[in-house]
């Protein structure tokens, strides 16, 4: 028996998987435009995002501004691992995610996907976190 070829439809569940992923995820960026142990800011969905490769690890994507001062974080310092705030120096690891100085000081981190060399970034329901004044 021979196989019949035909044009994939929206009923063929690989579609359906794909039109879901795009439903939630946006593509901001070739991959191999985020250098390891670098980073760049992109914006999805009206979200300032700092995308970055920390040494060791995979691309990870975190509010682009300062929950102190609302900073834009694009001229921000990346070590490889840590990120510091341009404005009062704020520090985060960017492998855990954690806040180091200070602590209480989080950023909030949305999900991420590579696909096929593409990042694409899922912001729904997640907000910057921001510092009790």
């Amino acid at each position: 028996m021979a196989l019949s070829s035909r044009t994939a439809t929206r009923d063929d569940p690989p579609i359906l998987c794909l039109i879901e992923f795009l439903k939630m995820f946006t593509r901001v960026c070739k991959a191999e435009t985020v250098a390891e142990g670098g980073m760049r800011l992109v914006i999805a969905d009206n979200h300032l995002i700092v995308l970055a490769w920390p040494d060791n690890g995979e691309i990870r994507a975190f509010q682009g501004v300062c929950p102190h001062s609302n900073a834009p974080l694009n001229e921000a310092e990346f070590d490889g691992t840590v990120l510091v705030c341009p404005i009062h120096r704020w520090t985060w690891d960017l492998n855990s995610g954690a806040p180091l100085e200070p602590q209480e000081s989080a950023l909030a981190e949305y999900p991420v996907k590579v696909e096929d060399g593409v990042v694409y970034i899922d912001t729904e329901g997640i907000e910057p976190l921001f510092a009790a004044p």
